[in-house]
């Protein structure tokens, strides 16, 4: 299976501050990566107390077997 690498050091790469991007850069970017850490910091908490709890039914479920 191939994989695609990405050069991060291309000035093509969209996410570079806008005073070395230049022409093309959206500063819509930069808040769209903001929201998504954003949910993707939210899911990884979600994750955690859904883990939480199924840990803690096993655990009940050992103590009723």
């Amino acid at each position: 299976m191939a994989s695609n690498m990405v050069d991060y050091s291309s000035q093509d790469f969209p996410y570079r501050s806008y005073k070395k991007h230049g022409d093309g850069y959206s500063p819509h970017i930069e808040d769209t990566l903001r929201s998504l850490k954003e949910k993707i910091r939210s899911c990884k908490e979600d994750n955690d107390r859904i883990i939480q709890a199924y840990e803690k039914q096993e655990n009940i479920n050992v103590v009723i077997l």
